[in-house]
């Protein structure tokens, strides 16, 4: 049985050898965009940066929370995505108690998103697919606009002005739109998203819709870019909120596929 190590390996390749292939990425003309999408383009160092089709997210001191009443365990987080279609690639690796090796893959590309679990690599605890797991890692990939400023250039994402300092972003791939709004403070820093098209898992494996925030801060320049280096996601459930991910993002590569010490 593969490891979903292999399966994460594996898929990066795969969609690496497509997206060889595939039309070229959209000029960076950002001209037509929403005037803040514009300036916090502007500010992260992206005018005239090469066109992108694909980001490796290198994160650091992950922890993840796997019940609103469990503690935080930490694991290791490994992240590739690719533009030109929605492809959004994360294996995890997190040790339960310091003793139970857990490894997840959550993954979206060829149109569908699953949320895959084995314990102690062959043991299979979970395989989540469907209509909601699709809607989630699609809002999921516009969420992470805050990361990749370039998928504001992609055709499947579109965007409307709510006020002088929030944007709403829609995602429509494959028959399934959802959508999120983008607050910016006032350096031009994005550093919230919230949306209510995001399902959370009940018991016995119920989904329901569930505002989601995702928080953004502590913005740092490295290599020319800026980015933010602290990351926090959040349920709002009826029973209070839940935040179950955090982390700190140490860099972000373009357009390299190879992976190592993984």
């Amino acid at each position: 049985m593969e490891s979903l190590r292999r399966t994460f390996l594996k898929a990066i390749n795969l969609v690496g050898q497509q997206s060889a292939y595939a039309p070229p990425s959209l000029l960076n003309d950002f001209n037509n965009l929403p005037e803040l999408l514009q300036k916090f383009i502007h500010l992260c160092g992206y005018t005239g940066f090469e066109k992108i089709e694909c980001a490796h997210i290198k994160w650091n001191d992950t922890m993840l929370k796997l019940s609103p009443k469990a503690k935080w365990s930490p694991m290791r987080c490994y992240q590739v995505k690719f533009l030109s279609q929605p492809v959004r690639l994360v294996y995890m690796k997190i040790s339960i108690f310091g003793l139970l090796p857990l490894e997840a893959l959550d993954l979206y590309k060829d149109a569908h998103g699953s949320m895959s679990i084995k314990l102690m690599k062959i043991i299979p605890i979970s395989n989540a697919t469907g209509k909601e797991i699709d809607a989630s890692e699609l809002v999921t990939i516009l969420a992470e606009t805050i990361f990749i400023p370039h998928y504001a250039l992609q055709k499947y994402i579109t965007w409307e002005v709510i006020d002088a300092s929030s944007i709403k972003g829609t995602i429509n791939y494959n028959g399934i739109s959802v959508s999120g709004i983008f607050h910016f403070n006032q350096n031009g820093e994005c550093t919230r998203f919230v949306t209510q098209d995001r399902y959370f898992t009940k018991k016995n494996n119920k989904y329901q819709k569930t505002f989601w925030t995702a928080t953004a801060n502590d913005y740092k320049l490295k290599d020319g870019i800026r980015f933010p280096t602290q990351f926090n996601a959040t349920w709002h459930t009826d029973n209070g909120d839940y935040e179950y991910f955090k982390g700190s993002i140490k860099s972000i590569e373009f357009n390299k596929t190879e992976l190592s010490c993984i």
